[in-house]
């Protein structure tokens, strides 16, 4: 990754903190995806001995420095190709690919910067995590046709303030208004992202936000074992949807296997791969068109004469 492809992510931060959600901020993304992807590409790659089943990691090295691990069967290094993915789903035109395409070009994109950053900066959780904030929050936007909000307004015992929020985007009045949060990983304060749902639902009311946390993946690396394991919490986040408030869905890019069950107990926590939410299966596309669709019109009989 250049010193260009790093200007073009301050450049992206910019425009994203002005809430610039148009064509340049798509550009620029798209930019950087490609560089990131190529560089990736480029990188010695060092297996890793996978402790979870069915997959299959390996790591980026340059200079001593090692990335996070990589999902073997999600990553492309077709740089070409995950642009071309990217920008049909950015274009909301999703109609020709299948939830598995959509899962692999995203889960690419992400994870690409990411690595790339772990090589050039030691320590750097923040760069990664806002850059996975931009795309998530560029796709939502795409999807649900309308921009993101990070602060709501409060009537609070007759003052009116803002709440701080994660990624809010209202589809208007008597429609859906989702929560999003976005994370790399809900490994620390992912209780946080229930409270922030538990408040919304004491503010507004329960069920006029709907829970849709985005993740990218849940792996942990053994820096002298070289082993890849997968944290997961399903029992705590059983109880948190019990007690503290109810996600609507879970989407990830790099789905843990643990957390696929939950949908099938006691409260159900409905997780799914970011490809089956944006191709119908989690719900989302068939919500987003019945609200898209006018009012159904009930004709009003004309009223009759007593005579």
């Amino acid at each position: 990754m250049s010193a260009e492809t790093l200007a073009f992510y301050e450049q992206l931060r910019k425009h994203s903190c002005r809430s610039d959600h148009g064509a340049a901020t798509h550009d620029l993304l798209l930019k950087l995806v490609k560089e990131s992807v190529h560089s990736a590409a480029r990188m010695e790659k060092i297996d890793l001995v996978s402790r979870v089943n069915g997959k299959t990691y390996f790591a980026l090295s340059k200079n001593g420095r090692r990335s996070r691990a990589i999902n073997h069967a999600l990553f492309s290094e077709d740089a070409d190709r995950v642009v071309e993915q990217l920008t049909l789903i950015l274009q909301n035109d999703r109609s020709l690919m299948t939830a598995a395409d959509i899962t692999s070009s995203v889960y690419s994109a992400a994870i690409a910067f990411c690595a790339c950053i772990d090589i050039l900066k030691d320590n750097d959780q923040k760069t990664p995590g806002t850059f996975f904030e931009y795309l998530c929050a560029a796709i939502m936007r795409a999807v649900l046709d309308v921009p993101p909000q990070t602060s709501l307004s409060v009537l609070n015992l007759g003052l009116e303030t803002s709440l701080p929020t994660d990624l809010i985007f209202d589809l208007g009045a008597e429609k859906p208004k989702f929560h999003v949060p976005v994370k790399t990983s809900t490994r620390e304060r992912v209780i946080q992202v229930w409270a922030h749902q538990r408040v919304l639902d004491g503010v507004y009311g329960t069920g006029r936000f709907l829970g849709l946390p985005l993740v990218l993946a849940e792996t942990k690396t053994d820096s002298k074992s070289n082993e890849v394991t997968e944290i997961c919490l399903p029992k705590q986040w059983r109880l948190y949807q019990m007690h503290i408030a109810q996600m609507w869905r879970i989407a990830y890019l790099d789905m843990p296997a643990a957390y696929a069950p939950l949908s099938m107990v006691f409260p159900p926590v409905p997780v799914v791969s970011l490809g089956s939410l944006l191709t119908g299966l989690g719900d989302l596309t068939q919500i987003v068109e019945k609200h898209r669709e006018p009012p159904l019109m009930i004709p009003i009989p004309s009223p009759t004469t007593v005579t």
